[in-house]
């Protein structure tokens, strides 16, 4: 008698640093992005967690230049985690100068996309509370994968475009985070 194999879903999670990490910041905490990851997925089979993230440049921000390359460092030791670098653009606007990040979210909805065209997930977990995203999350759905919104916040900061498009939506609040703290 042959026993059945029970497989798990293959799942890629893709994470919006900069949204992610201005979302978390109302919190005030600092989380495990491993401990968070592993949690969205419970018992599925993890096959890749995105990243997406535009570094900053030492020369504008030394201190926070030198703790993102420490919170990097931290991301590189996550197995099957890959950091996907964006970039900030100077602005300026009379005289206030300030930087806008660029290319992340287009690698992102590029990577949902032609990710689930190539059936590499079952299902997949957006981190993100932009609802520029929609398009893609709904193209992802075209070719039969699951889409799961993960909605970092409460009503005023998640994104009504995406609760509507994705296959489920998540809610993520400070009890969901409270295990997953980063021991520093």
């Amino acid at each position: 008698m042959l026993s059945k194999m029970v497989s798990k879903e293959r799942v890629v999670i893709y994470i919006d640093g900069s949204n992610f990490y201005f979302s978390i910041k109302k919190f005030n905490l600092k989380i495990d992005i491993e401990k968070f990851c592993k949690k969205l997925a419970e018992n599925s089979g993890i096959e890749k967690i995105n990243y997406y993230i535009a570094p900053i440049k030492r020369s504008n921000n030394p201190n926070g230049y030198s703790a993102q390359q420490k919170f990097f460092n931290r991301l590189r030791k996550i197995e099957k985690l890959n950091i996907i670098f964006g970039r900030l653009e100077k602005r300026k606007n009379v005289d206030i100068v300030y930087y806008v990040e660029k290319g992340s979210d287009v690698n992102l909805s590029l990577d949902l996309v032609l990710d689930a065209q190539k059936g590499l997930y079952d299902k997949a977990f957006l981190v993100s509370n932009d609802g520029d995203f929609s398009s893609a999350v709904s193209s992802a759905i075209g070719f039969g994968k699951e889409v799961i919104y993960i909605a970092v916040g409460n009503n005023k900061t998640i994104s009504h475009h995406l609760k509507k498009v994705a296959t489920s939506t998540i809610n993520i609040n400070k009890d969901f985070l409270s295990d997953l703290k980063l021991e520093e």
